[in-house]
């Protein structure tokens, strides 16, 4: 059954910091004594890479209050990675992995991001170019340079997750990529790196 959020009070507000995981759940939801029963789902990093739909399946809570909950998750996600991108410069495999890793390891589903860099490999702009399903994105090539056009690039980079946890590269990945370099450096702004990052932090280049 779902319940009615409410404002937090003063002293509650004060207790998040300390406060348990079970305990930011009830906070999220305003639904005390949940938080044990959610979290004895799933472990709370798979349970942030859950669909509102699946955390309402598995936690046996409205869809409603999944969605909530997915929407902390997510804001959580974003707050790491905007962190992250405080005068990142991302000029090899390891700092592009570093950088996109927070936003996409943890997807279900494969996503694929570009980076725009200035004349220093400062990260300008982030984008999410294309969102697929589990094993499988695609993003046109003329679609990536417009975007990268689009954000003023000088240069850019581009990564993808792969759910599975194996970050080896695709055929189609390594044909796309090279295709997509020579046309980059025609148009003179150049592909810098493509990326794959996974759940476990294994990564691996397909260009740098």
């Amino acid at each position: 059954m779902s319940g009615t959020p409410v404002d937090a009070p003063a002293e509650t507000a004060a207790e998040i910091p300390t406060a348990t995981e079970a305990g930011l759940i009830e906070m999220v939801l305003g639904i005390p004594a949940t938080g044990p029963r959610i979290l004895g789902t799933a472990a709370l990093p798979s349970l942030s890479r859950l669909s509102p739909v699946a955390i309402a399946e598995r936690a046996q809570i409205a869809l409603v209050d999944a969605t909530r909950l997915a929407a902390a998750f997510e804001l959580g996600r974003r707050a790491h990675a905007a962190r992250a991108r405080r005068g990142a410069r991302l000029t090899d495999a390891a700092r592009v992995a570093r950088y996109f890793g927070p936003r996409l390891a943890p997807l279900v589903h494969e996503e694929l991001w570009i980076a725009a860099l200035d004349s220093h490999g400062r990260v300008r702009e982030t984008r999410m170019l294309a969102r697929g399903v589990d094993d499988a994105v695609h993003a046109g090539r003329s679609t990536i340079l417009r975007t990268a056009l689009d954000m003023a690039a000088v240069g850019f980079v581009l990564a993808h997750n792969h759910p599975s946890g194996d970050p080896t590269p695709t055929a189609e990945d390594h044909a796309m990529t090279e295709e997509l370099r020579d046309l980059s450096y025609a148009l003179n702004v150049p592909l810098r790196a493509h990326v794959i990052v996974t759940p476990s932090g294994r990564y691996h280049p397909v260009l740098e």
